[in-house]
């Protein structure tokens, strides 16, 4: 069985979840079962991550990366369509998985399999502008087109059979996992030693981030006893500088990058984990923080009571003194801490990519003509 995933994200991510999934997929597929091979067809690509995995031959790569530019989302794709072809007809795929949302693709007369990570572009359609707005359109478009959808959360299959009346009998619910490395024990102290609370991501729109901020802000138990170390999402913003200075916590709030070695050992020397977000199709930071045995404290909306089950204190992302309370309530009873973080190793090992690699696997061999 030859599986084929497209182009699309890795036209439109550098770095990126959706895309280290995708990686995943490819790269365990053979290892699991050796009658499947797995290709990745971009002709053009800008995803380091893809062409990491191309020269390390973890993963089948027919392209080339080229340098990202301005306007790549609408150039890309036209390319790619077709010049993929030539390599669509020589590889015979017996499934195309297409990694993203559009209204044309490469023309192969193949079954198709299209994941559905969210629905947050229809859910907050006002938190979006440019090229975004037209996802739900191309988003519907695809899920039309494919065969059968998989989606990462009941949730998602839930807001899609809500918002695109799709057929429940058209969707399989495939969870992710975590690939984080647990960080060795015994590694020096993060942050100087003063103790922290972790935010992970980008921290704008339904990412809620000033909700955090606010509570923080508004307690003198966070404030005075707890930095908040905030990782990605590039550097604080103008407004975000401002509502720091205005609260006096400039030396107390700090935006950091980190890969996933350093990743790791700040959720494992966390105090606490916490997720503020509206709206998430899973969540895969919420897996992290329990990988690594970091306490959670995470909103109670979309997929991540799902996704984190007893392990975490969950609060309404909308309130923020009640987020205050929640991160209070966790940070001050040691007891609970542990809890949480023990109730974490056990939810999260009930995700693994093994377990995702052969549901997706039974699901293309149900599908292959």
């Amino acid at each position: 069985m030859r599986i084929v995933f497209d182009y699309q994200i890795f036209v439109l991510q550098q770095e990126g979840g959706i895309s280290r999934c995708f990686l995943e997929l490819a790269q365990r597929l053979p290892q699991l079962f050796d009658d499947v091979e797995t290709a990745v067809v971009a002709p053009y690509f800008v995803s380091p991550l893809l062409a990491k995995a191309g020269e390390g031959n973890r993963v089948k790569v027919i392209g080339r990366k080229v340098p990202s530019f301005s306007g790549k989302h609408r150039v890309l794709p036209v390319l790619n369509r077709y010049a993929s072809r030539a390599d669509l007809q020589a590889l015979r795929p017996d499934i195309i998985h297409e990694t993203y949302y559009s209204g044309r693709t490469v023309s192969y007369d193949c079954p198709r399999i299209l994941t559905v990570y969210d629905m947050i572009h229809e859910r907050f359609h006002a938190h979006f502008a440019g090229p975004d707005l037209q996802i739900p359109r191309l988003k519907a478009m695809a899920v039309s087109r494919a065969d059968h959808v998989i989606t990462i959360s009941n949730s998602t299959r839930d807001d899609l059979m809500e918002l695109l009346h799709v057929a429940p009998e058209k969707i399989t619910v495939i969870p992710l996992a975590s690939s984080l490395t647990k960080p060795r024990p015994g590694k020096g102290k993060i942050n100087d030693g003063r103790p922290y609370l972790l935010y992970v991501g980008l921290r704008e729109g339904v990412k809620n981030f000033a909700a955090l901020l606010e509570a923080y802000a508004h307690s003198r138990t966070l404030r005075s006893d707890f930095d908040l170390i905030c990782v990605g999402g590039g550097g604080f913003s103008p407004g975000e500088r401002n509502a720091l200075g205005d609260a006096g916590l400039m030396e107390h709030v700090r935006q950091l990058e980190a890969d996933d070695t350093l990743l790791a050992e700040l959720y494992s020397n966390a105090a606490l984990f916490v997720y503020p977000s509206l709206y998430e199709g899973f969540g895969l930071p919420l897996l992290e923080a329990m990988r690594c045995g970091c306490p959670v404290a995470c909103s109670n909306t979309s997929s991540m009571p799902e996704i984190a089950g007893d392990a975490a204190l969950f609060f309404d992302p909308h309130a923020p003194d009640e987020i205050q309370s929640v991160l209070e309530s966790i940070v001050l009873s040691e007891y609970l801490a542990d809890t949480l973080r023990m109730r974490g190793y056990e939810q999260e090992r009930k995700f693994s990519w093994e377990k995702c690699v052969r549901r997706t696997a039974a699901l293309y061999r149900q599908h292959v003509r």
